[in-house]
């Protein structure tokens, strides 16, 4: 497993997300790591993602997966963090804890997604060369089986 930098600094602002005493320190932390770490890396763990169809418009297309994205991940993270923070554990025990897990999970997350993308990418390339030899038209806008009876 390769530990990534976007994945990082998002553990890392779990992690110290943790260590805030109020639900709103709480948030800015989780939000602005994730903010951080998107340019360097498309997280792994996405609970909700929106894409919009591709001919919305370009700044459509670039803010609202950001968006839907950074929102369900920072929900979720902030559940987390309050089931960790209510736990026996010491706050920076747990901070620690949970900042190695988001770290481990969305590296995990982020090559499990890449090798799903690289699988499909080569089925893809594979049924387009296997359409393009087994094609019998040779392009001249004929039906070759029709010309051949």
């Amino acid at each position: 497993m390769r530990v990534r930098a976007g994945s990082a600094v998002r553990g890392a602002g779990v992690g110290l997300a943790c260590l805030f005493p109020s639900l709103g320190g709480r948030a800015r932390a989780v939000l602005a790591s994730y903010a951080v770490g998107w340019p360097l890396g498309t997280p792994g763990v996405q609970l909700l993602v929106v894409v919009p169809d591709e001919d919305a418009e370009p700044w459509k297309r670039a803010v609202v997966p950001f968006a839907t994205s950074a929102v369900s991940w920072s929900a979720m993270t902030l559940l987390a963090i309050s089931a960790v923070r209510r736990s026996a554990l010491p706050a920076p025990v747990a901070a620690a804890l949970l900042g190695s897990v988001v770290v481990v999970g969305d590296s995990l997350m982020t090559e499990v997604g890449e090798r799903a993308k690289a699988r499909a990418e080569a089925a893809r390339r594979a049924a387009q060369e296997a359409a393009a030899t087994d094609s019998p038209d040779d392009g001249d806008g004929t039906d070759d089986e029709a010309a051949r009876s």
